[in-house]
């Protein structure tokens, strides 16, 4: 699986092998499926965003209203350009001239969040405006509300044993690099993650409080979401609204940072490269997300609980393996390569992984 890591500048290159690194944001995911052996657009929230001067994507994104997207403060950067894909599980990676154009849609409107720090990845929320309706071939998913994040974090909190096997409670996913260096998949990965209560999350950032910590649920197999996968969706399921017809899925984060996946990948003995990924939690920020479409599409009336609910064909939780399926490998063989000047501009973006 993929996801998106946030260092300062190209440094991070540098200092990349050694363990203090090891914090840097950077998206990508290891050891997932691809979302399509479960069945067509078994997500159909999710989103990406092309980067600016090759077809490869560089973020991922979240259908959350009929014309926005949420995504990661750290992808509004100039090398992550103005064209939001939705509605397909399959986007082929260095070519897009083959997308169905009814799949691309141009952004209007890039809003980082005010307080947007990149220093310490707090607010590290966007919203992106398009220019015509998303349901056309996608579906909005619900953020959580504040009891819902109260409700998760107690799920977490009960299920969550450091070191051993603990319940996969949470689904990330994304177009993000795999272990295999400089590997883009043009099959959409998804992998079941474990919630890490906050006091117990193992990372570098000092307050926790706006963020959601997530990692591997099965003991000795590193999961992740990596470099490219920034700004992609992590959900639960609320377990008294599984009934209803979308299931009870909400959208809890979005990709921010963790430890950049190669380096987890390939120490996996050292500590000091196991960090436990984050991602921001979108219940602190369902008043601001809220005010601004407000303001942006001059609807003062505008409200995240209108929004009419979904209806999903399937449910994630109730299919996706645990484990990596044996006929897939984390490197995504139907993906394709990022040329490597792609993958310097990617390197050059800040794609959030912290330094230690």
């Amino acid at each position: 699986m993929y996801k998106t890591t946030i260092g300062a500048t190209a440094i991070l290159l540098a200092i990349a092998s050694t363990p203090s690194s090891a914090a840097t944001p950077e998206t990508k995911a290891i050891n997932g499926n691809d979302a399509s052996s479960y069945g067509s657009l078994l997500l159909p929230w999710q989103a990406a965003i092309k980067q600016t001067f090759n077809d490869n994507t560089g973020c991922g994104a979240v259908v959350i209203s009929e014309n926005w997207v949420v995504t990661a403060a750290h992808c509004v950067v100039p090398q992550i350009g103005n064209i939001v894909i939705a509605g397909t599980s399959n986007i082929p990676q260095g070519d897009f001239s083959t997308l169905d154009s009814k799949y691309q849609f141009n952004v209007v409107k890039r809003i980082p969040h005010p307080n947007y720090d990149d220093t310490n990845i707090n607010h590290d929320v966007a919203l992106f405006r398009v220019e015509r309706s998303l349901y056309s071939v996608a579906q909005p998913i619900k953020i959580a509300t504040a009891a819902e994040q109260v409700a998760a974090d107690q799920d977490f909190a009960n299920t969550w044993v450091a070191g051993a096997d603990s319940r996969g409670n949470l689904i990330a996913s994304g177009w993000g690099d795999t272990v295999t260096k400089g590997t883009y998949p043009s099959e959409l990965q998804v992998v079941r993650l474990g919630g890490i209560p906050d006091d117990q999350c193992n990372n570098t950032m000092t307050d926790n409080d706006n963020f959601v910590c997530a990692d591997t649920n099965i003991a000795g197999l590193i999961k992740d979401v990596c470099a490219g996968d920034s700004g992609g969706p992590i959900i639960w399921q609320n377990p008294s609204s599984i009934a209803d017809t979308d299931k009870g899925l909400r959208l809890v984060g979005v990709t921010s940072n963790g430890a950049k996946c190669s380096d987890k990948n390939d120490n996996a003995d050292n500590p000091a490269f196991q960090l436990n990924g984050q991602y921001s939690q979108l219940a602190s920020y369902r008043s601001w997300i809220e005010t601004t479409i407000q303001s942006e599409d001059s609807n003062p009336s505008f409200s995240l609980s209108a929004i009419a609910t979904p209806t999903f064909s399937q449910d994630p939780f109730a299919v996706v393996d645990d484990r990596p399926k044996s006929s897939s490998s984390s490197g995504g063989s139907s993906g394709g390569s990022v040329p490597l000047w792609g993958l310097s501009l990617l390197s050059l973006i800040g794609f959030i992984r912290r330094r230690r």
